[in-house]
């Protein structure tokens, strides 16, 4: 006797005996048995796949008419990575119930992972039509036509859909999901247009096309402000555009799972549970800022991003209190000079009053050099005033910190002074870049670029070295290169980490750490 045939066997005598069906009602009804052996099942997937499957298998054969039975075995092996055979599973169930509402669901979106879009748009249509309302088959629709690159009609689908669900019958779609899709969809449709722009297509049909956009759908935002945005855009050549978008029908896959949001870190940051306040400093002070929208000068994309989950990362997971009077964020207007020379001050004053404290301060934004010096531009920079009585001097600031007795003190910039592409300010000027000894003055300070562009991580939406920054200080970096891990990322680990990716990114930077540092940052797990 097999091993499998024995536990079957041992199964099927447990269940008559304890089942909640009686013998008698056992035998005229096999359908009773199969329930339990199904449910029996259920409980030992995870610990024994490959009898759970044997198991669930006979429960469908006992009873071919009980779709949850049939439903429930295409699930099982749908988690145990056997997908064609949960498609074949459920496309023959869905043959016999063709009204199953998560039968279609599911086999509508395991067409579209393994590939098959056309009978995945099909079925999740025919399946919204008979469930209106359904989430499942909603999305599986909407991410067919996005990789499909057919975003115009995702989007208008999306507004049809809520607008029914305005309507006496109430049928249509609605949620904080549907507000997610619609965002995804605008985006899709004015990145096609901004697509044509940066090709130099003729703007009176570019004009055309967003004002078709407007007057059809004239409540979203999105396309009433691309329109503005275009227009300035072809008057005025510094005018900041968006940052370019890669589109699903480009860079989705087409088979497996693309519903992923994994190289976004906002939500990871902010789903990571805070550290208990035993762990955290009395004497850990910091000013974090970033500029994405300059009042007048064309800006660097995504550094209020990065200020954000920065000062999220390092009072969640860090030693600092999330108060003003030991963490200051500035993110875009309130990071003007006058606050940030004010905000550097009182760091400063803390360490004067706390010798044994930690200071930190992270800007990321636009830098220029100069003949002697480097300088952080705040959002009231002008291009006729780039000096430091304009600007935040970073001579000035090594002077103040060179003084103070702190130990553990770091200056994170995810700036770059030089006149690359990317870091230029002014383009027609010299090709100047900051002198290197600037960043060497007995203080650790990370820079995210010395010759190179700062670049950018588009799949994150964030600049590069603040997004293997973050990944190194959620746990990548724990022990890296190849020290011992012990729960915690210090900056030496941290920028060995980041150093190593940004020399493998598109295109590479190659940062400059002033000097090693064991100042602990980020706790990665473990507590106690």
């Amino acid at each position: 006797m097999s091993h499998s045939f024995a536990f079957l066997s041992a199964l099927l005598s447990l269940l008559l005996l304890f089942g909640s069906g009686n013998a008698e009602a056992s035998q005229s009804n096999p359908c009773v048995v199969a329930r339990e052996i199904e449910t029996k099942a259920i409980a030992l997937l995870d610990a024994k796949p490959d009898e759970a499957l044997k198991a669930f298998q006979n429960a469908q054969t006992i009873c071919t008419a009980d779709v949850v039975i049939g439903f429930n075995l295409g699930l099982a092996l749908y988690q145990t990575g056997k997908k064609k055979q949960a498609m074949e599973t459920w496309e023959n169930l869905h043959e016999s119930f063709p009204n199953h509402e998560k039968t279609l669901a599911n086999l509508a979106w395991l067409k579209f992972e393994l590939g098959d879009d056309k009978k995945a748009y099909r079925l999740a249509s025919e399946g919204f039509n008979q469930h209106p309302g359904n989430l499942s088959m909603a999305h599986t629709k909407l991410f067919t036509l996005f990789r499909k690159g057919d975003y115009l009609e995702a989007y208008d689908w999306i507004m049809r859909m809520r607008s029914q669900e305005q309507d006496e019958a109430g049928t249509g779609l609605k949620g904080d999901q549907v507000d997610r899709w619609q965002e995804m969809a605008s985006k899709f449709v004015t990145e096609t247009l901004w697509r044509q722009f940066r090709k130099g297509d003729r703007m009176d049909s570019l004009r055309q096309s967003i004002n078709l956009l407007v007057k059809e759908y004239p409540t979203e935002t999105r396309f009433v402000q691309t329109k503005d945005q275009l227009l300035l855009a072809y008057t005025d050549p510094e005018a900041e555009t968006p940052y370019p978008l890669p589109l699903p029908h480009e860079v989705w896959p087409k088979s497996g799972d693309i519903d992923t949001q994994d190289a976004m870190l906002d939500n990871t940051i902010t789903a990571m549970p805070v550290l208990a306040s035993w762990q955290k400093r009395g004497d850990a002070f910091a000013v974090v800022a970033g500029i994405s929208h300059y009042k007048r000068i064309k800006a660097r994309h995504f550094a209020d991003r990065d200020a954000t989950n920065i000062h999220h990362l390092l009072t969640r997971r860090g030693v600092f209190m999330a108060d003003v009077d030991h963490i200051r964020l500035r993110v875009n207007a309130a990071a003007d000079r006058q606050t940030l020379q004010q905000d550097l001050d009182w760091l400063v004053k803390q360490g004067e009053l706390n010798p044994n404290a930690s200071l930190l301060f992270y800007f990321s934004g636009l830098g220029y050099p100069t003949a002697t010096d480097a300088l952080l531009l705040p959002v009231d920079a002008q291009l006729n005033a780039l000096d430091a009585d304009h600007a935040i001097s970073i001579a000035r600031l090594n002077g103040a910190l060179s003084r103070l007795p702190n130990k553990e003190i770091v200056v994170l910039l995810d700036v770059c002074f030089n006149n690359t592409p990317t870091c230029a300010v002014q383009p027609d000027q010299p090709n100047l870049v900051a002198k290197r000894s600037l960043f060497l003055q007995g203080k650790p300070m990370a820079v995210a670029s010395e010759k190179k562009g700062a670049a950018l991580h588009g799949p994150g939406q964030q600049g590069a070295f603040t997004w293997f920054l973050l990944k190194g200080l959620l746990g990548d970096a724990d022990g890296f290169p190849a020290g011992k891990k012990d729960g915690w990322v210090n900056l030496t680990e941290a920028f060995d980490y980041l150093k190593v990716k940004l020399s493998q990114h598109t295109p590479p930077s190659d940062p400059i750490l002033a000097l090693p540092t064991p100042m602990r940052l980020t706790r990665t797990g473990g507590e106690q």
